[in-house]
């Protein structure tokens, strides 16, 4: 074993710590280099630390050729004293990797580290390679040790997304798109119908994914709370309570503060094998909120605005903070990420809509792959008890720390995709039935005298029946008075005035591509 791999069976050894998998680990292989791969950093023999290295060892190797995992760094770090890393630096003072390590050190041991100088020396170094990985503002600055922190959040709540540029395109693309439809002159007659139609679909299916049907009073709450989204307020305690205690069905579960206590989420099962995530210790969330709040408040850095959207929502899921509401709450501020960033065009004040929750819907089982990608393998850092009915007794056996550092790279990939469904299959596709049956339901009450009502079940009735009136419909009440002939011309009306909308808009790409 080396690097991470090492690590993780080093502190598991020496401390009984519980730490993930390692992702993507690296393995000695008989390749001349090290070479990515699919499941695994393939490394040669003579890259590779020693048999006989070092804790520190494994360390600077993981912090050279592997994926950055602070959790797992701080973690090892904590087990190095620090007369080994002073000795290291006395040897090569101004090593970039040394001067990382050192820098983690202090944070694991929340003390500085005993040097022998005031400065090491040497030019400031980013903790995170700015051509890998998506950073965010310098958070903090080592003078001592020459150490820039330049995470996407400060170091108690940080993610880690490596640069793809594929994603980052897309997502680019779908948000160019949006503005474009937004200010297509052709969709004004119908942008005021679409984006209603947008708001309320995604209060109903975030309320949906929960299994849940709001009461019209919770849904006019919603709804009010997602138009207020444009104002770009900051998260905060009070801000987050407000919108828990709008999001929550039941007023009793309304919350004053973030939790106190533990909660988890249960399925289906027997006993303790029914509890299916176990969120972080409620002694450690002041400390992740705070961490998240400051990511999430920042527009700071090269993060593209649907990827910190994903690690905003998706970041909060994962803490839970309160005992309710949190999976709504969690897709609102999506929203709430994509309107701070101002990456939503305004439609006569209003904020445009990306409805994401309809898109998570329609995929619900890629929605919980995505959340179980971070779920399953913490679940496994919890010894849970059951004790009776719906009592439970829970011992974590790891380290917040993998709260706060976790790889979101799987988030960021599904709401980018769910992004460009809730563009093109919602927005652009009911702009074309809502301008399709404008044109029908004009072009039939020019040629016949018909109510409104009429009118439009007719439209309904041959839609649902691709392009022909229903046979069990031709005697209705409704149609006293048109002659077969007259109902065959509806027919026709409708299905000619639909035939553009029968087939989905092509994907961005394409839609790019096309261009």
């Amino acid at each position: 074993m080396i690097g991470y791999e090492f690590i993780v069976a080093e502190v598991a050894k020496l401390t009984g710590l519980r730490l993930p998998p390692v992702q993507r680990p690296a393995q000695l292989r008989p390749v001349t280099r090290i070479e990515p791969m699919a499941e695994m950093l393939a490394v040669p023999r003579h890259v590779a630390p020693a048999k006989d290295a070092t804790l520190l060892d494994h360390v600077l190797f993981a912090l050279k050729h592997e994926d950055l995992q602070l959790h797992l760094l701080l973690e090892a770090l904590r087990l190095i004293n620090a007369e080994e890393l002073t000795s290291a630096l006395a040897v090569q003072r101004t090593g970039s990797y040394l001067r990382k390590a050192a820098f983690l050190w202090e944070k694991a041991h929340s003390r500085e580290l005993p040097l022998p100088w005031d400065t090491t020396g040497g030019n400031y170094v980013d903790l995170f390679d700015t051509e890998t990985y998506y950073v965010g503002p310098v958070w903090e600055r080592s003078q001592r040790l020459r150490v820039n922190f330049n995470g996407i959040g400060p170091m108690e709540y940080c993610p880690v997304v490596r640069r793809d540029d594929a994603l980052a395109t897309k997502g680019r693309k779908v948000l160019d798109r949006l503005r474009a439809w937004a200010g297509d002159a052709s969709n004004q007659a119908t942008l005021d119908r679409v984006l209603s139609w947008a708001y309320l679909a995604e209060t109903r299916d975030s309320f949906a994914i929960e299994n849940e049907v709001p009461s019209p009073d919770k849904e006019r709450a919603f709804l009010q709370a997602l138009a207020t989204l444009r104002e770009r307020r900051l998260l905060t305690e009070d801000y987050l309570l407000e919108l828990q205690n709008t999001v929550i069905s039941n007023p009793v579960m309304a919350e004053a503060e973030f939790r106190n206590r533990q909660n988890w989420l249960q399925r289906g099962g027997h006993g303790a094998l029914a509890v299916r995530y176990v969120p972080p210790p409620p002694d450690a969330m002041l400390t992740l909120m705070n961490g998240w709040a400051r990511m999430a408040n920042s527009i700071e850095g090269d993060v593209p605005p649907l990827v910190r959207a994903a690690l905003v929502s998706f970041g909060f899921v994962f803490l839970h903070p309160f005992m309710d509401g949190n999976g709504r709450l969690s897709r609102l501020l999506a929203h709430h990420s994509l309107n701070l960033q101002q990456a939503m065009p305004l439609v006569d004040g209003q904020a445009t809509l990306l409805p994401l929750s309809v898109a998570m819907k329609r995929h619900e089982a890629d929605y919980l792959s995505a959340l179980e990608s971070f779920s399953r393998p913490a679940r496994l850092l919890w010894d849970v008890t059951y004790l009776a009915d719906n009592d439970f007794l829970f011992d974590f056996k790891s380290t917040p720390n993998v709260y706060a550092h976790w790889n979101g790279e799987t988030a960021a990939r599904f709401v980018t995709t769910c992004a460009e469904q809730a563009l093109v299959q919602s927005l652009i596709e009911e702009t074309l039935f809502i301008r399709a049956h404008d044109r029908a339901f004009d072009l039939i009450d020019r040629a016949f005298n018909l109510p409104n009502r009429t009118v439009n079940l007719l439209i309904q009735w041959i839609r649902q029946n691709g392009g022909k009136m229903p046979e069990r419909r031709r005697n209705s009440s409704e149609l006293m008075g048109l002659q077969p002939a007259q109902i065959d011309h509806i027919a026709a009306i409708v299905a000619e005035c639909f035939c553009a909308t029968e087939q989905a808009p092509p994907p961005i790409d394409q839609q790019a591509n096309e261009a």
